[in-house]
């Protein structure tokens, strides 16, 4: 099921280069994702990045699982910063 938000229109949607579960009004998740990360490096940018995605997207693509998925990620970070890394 593809669930479009109404800032796209049908003639503007890309499924691939511009997916509506990725864009919120006039901001992209990975516009988003690159402002967070861009302070980071290695695993820590790559779990930021995907929390973020995971959280954007949970309500237009797959619900509960996405959060679950968020959660996952979150988690693991957690134990990457107490050792220090």
């Amino acid at each position: 099921m593809i669930v479009q938000c109404e800032c796209i229109s049908d003639a503007a949607y890309d499924a691939v280069n511009r997916p509506a579960h990725y864009a919120k009004g006039d901001i992209e998740c990975i516009d988003a994702i690159k402002s967070a990360v861009a302070d980071l490096r290695g695993v820590e940018a790559y779990m930021t990045g995907t929390i973020i995605k995971y959280v954007w997207r949970w309500r237009a693509k797959n619900g509960a699982e996405d959060l679950r998925k968020a959660r996952w990620f979150i988690d693991n970070l957690i134990e990457e910063t107490r050792d220090g890394k």
